[in-house]
């Protein structure tokens, strides 16, 4: 409860012993979260030392609110390696999470100038152009907004993309095989698109990759930009160790020295 007599703001005071709670197991993973009136009753406080102390776990990561249910104990992050080419079912697949899609668009279109010359194509290829929204255990989680070279895609255009993963049917189905990719993370805020689709608040923190896909024989097949919801997915990296990056003349920080 509330010390008066310390000199911490009474919303810290809040935060702290909530995230204690949290970090206990009093209030579990996809536990629903106790509302702003019933932590005033609680707590004896005004509702805005509230709504600080619950923006803290917010901005921590500790809490997602759902639209039309509630706020919740935040789920578990699920760990990506970006230095890996990985479909998204698969990654669902590894953290037993169920995957599903829903496809908001899918055309077939003429390459514009600048996919011309990002995918070294001619001025006849044709892209196909597919925007699925991923959703784990139902919860939307990845916006995909992808152009696939039409000549390697067509064999699988047909096929059912809400029920499949598009690079098992790729293997599946046809002889092409995916090579290297090329991928970059922005962060970015949600716009009024990405906050209906992903089911957030409009300028909530988001996860922006865009990701350019060769195959094996060194073509173009792929280009993307795939809005994460970064409250349930980041992005884990292995660094080499400094010493490798550094020739032996390179001056190690302990060794930094400051003057008046």
């Amino acid at each position: 409860m509330i010390d008066y007599r310390q000199p911490v703001p009474k919303y810290y005071q809040i935060y702290d012993e909530l995230l204690e709670q949290i970090r206990s197991g009093r209030y579990k993973e996809y536990d629903r979260f106790p509302s702003d009136t019933e932590l005033v009753k609680k707590y004896g406080v005004s509702r805005g030392t509230i709504r600080e102390a619950v923006k803290l776990l917010f901005q921590r990561g500790y809490l997602v609110r759902e639209q039309g249910r509630g706020t919740f104990v935040t789920y578990r992050k699920i760990e990506q390696d970006p230095d890996k080419l990985m479909g998204f079912t698969e990654l669902m697949k590894r953290n037993n999470i169920r995957p599903s899609a829903r496809i908001i668009k899918k055309v077939i279109v003429d390459a514009p100038p600048n996919f011309i010359n990002l995918m070294h194509l001619g001025d006849r290829d044709k892209l196909v152009h597919i925007i699925r929204v991923r959703l784990g255990d139902d919860q939307p989680l990845i916006i995909e907004r992808s152009f696939f070279v039409y000549d390697f895609f067509k064999p699988i255009y047909d096929l059912d993309l809400q029920a499949n993963s598009i690079f098992e049917l790729l293997y599946k189905h046809t002889k092409t095989r995916l090579g290297e990719a090329e991928q970059r993370i922005e962060a970015i805020s949600a716009g009024q698109i990405e906050a209906e689709l992903l089911h957030v608040k409009f300028g909530t923190p988001l996860l922006l990759m865009k990701r350019l896909i060769k195959t094996k024989e060194g073509r173009y097949f792929q280009y993307s930009e795939d809005v994460y919801r970064s409250d349930r997915i980041n992005f884990m990296t292995t660094t080499s160790p400094y010493e490798s990056r550094h020739d032996k003349h390179g001056l190690p920080l302990l060794e930094l020295t400051f003057q008046n």
